[in-house]
This record gives structure tokens, sequence and C-alpha cells, in this order.
């Protein structure tokens, strides 16, 4: 095979890639955002998640340094708390293999936050279930999944828990039963 030949097979290969590339890209955009789940539940990839409530932390009692309600930490003195105008929400979930074989999870690749004020999915910022990232048939874990977002208001979309597995992807209405606490900094 001579080098022109070579040339045309690799910028035939490249123009092939280019063309699947944007044909998956194509079909992404217009297919619009995840399926929206029927109650706090759904399927995907074998394992079965359940919100079970979702509630806001409030840290703004860590960040008065005299307890007197004067001087406010600044965000350098509370790391891992959330950032200037971000309050922390965190979803209790249930996590269930209703397979007959072992199912791997990653929290942080598979779960966001969508909604609300929040421009692009949010990642999670902590949760309970730490290191775990197996489960065997008929196993479950409970845990929470801390999102560190903007403070919403009434009038803003509702938030979802976005889930994205083995190629499939759902939305999760988080049921909030409390406004969102303030968090501001002096």
């Amino acid at each position: 095979m001579g080098l022109v030949e070579r040339r045309n097979l690799v910028l035939t290969a490249v123009a092939v890639l280019t063309v699947v590339s944007l044909g998956a890209l194509a079909w992404q955009w217009y297919a619009g955002p995840p399926a929206v789940a029927d109650g706090r539940a759904a399927t995907l990839g074998g394992i079965t998640t359940e919100i079970r409530q979702a509630a806001w932390v409030d840290f703004d009692h860590g960040h008065v340094m005299d307890g007197q309600g004067g001087f406010m930490m600044p965000d350098q003195m509370m790391p891992g708390a959330p950032k200037s105008d971000e309050v922390r929400l965190g979803v209790t979930l249930t996590l269930a293999n209703t397979d007959g074989q072992a199912h791997g999870f990653s929290l942080v690749e598979e779960f966001s936050l969508v909604g609300g004020t929040v421009a692009e999915p949010s990642p999670p910022a902590a949760d309970t279930i730490g290191g775990l990232s197996r489960l065997g048939p008929g196993a479950a874990v409970d845990g929470t999944i801390y999102f560190d977002v903007p403070v919403p208001s009434e009038q803003d979309p509702p938030l979802y828990l976005q889930w994205r597995r083995e190629g499939e992807a759902v939305r999760i209405l988080v049921p909030l039963t409390e406004d969102a606490p303030k968090h501001q900094h002096g």
C-alpha cells in the first residue's frame, strides 16, 4: 500500500468518525432532556433509585464566629461548605439492585441536580454512601447525596435529580417541603 492510499484511508476514517460524532451530538440535541419519572423512583441498568426525602442543610450558624450573631467567617475558613450565594441540598435516597446479577454504580458520574436556577447540571458536593460502588443481587443501600446550588425562589422551575446510566437518562422530581435557607456572607 502506497503513501497516497494510506493517506486516503486515514482521511476516509476521519471523515466517517466526524459524521458519526456529529450524528450522535445532533441526536442528543434533538432528543431533548431526559424523561421525567412517574413518582419518586426510576430503574436504569438493573438498579432502582427511589428518593425518600430532600432537605436543605443550614450552614449559616457555622459561619458566625462569636455565636452572638457577630462577625461572619469567610468561605476560606469553611472548606467544603457551599460558596457565596449557594445552599446545600441533601437528597436522601435508596439504591436497590433489582436484577439477578451484581451491578456497579458511580454517584459522581451518574447523578446531578438540574432545574431551579441551575444553568448546568450540578454534580454532587458530598454523599454519605462513601466508597461503595457495587450492589449484589437484591442488595440495597440508603444514603444522602448533597448538592450545592444557587438559592432558588418560588418562581423558579422545580429541581430534578438527573440520573444517567448505561446510555439512558431520567429525571426524578426532588420533593421539597420547605424553602431554602438564606445563605449570605457579610
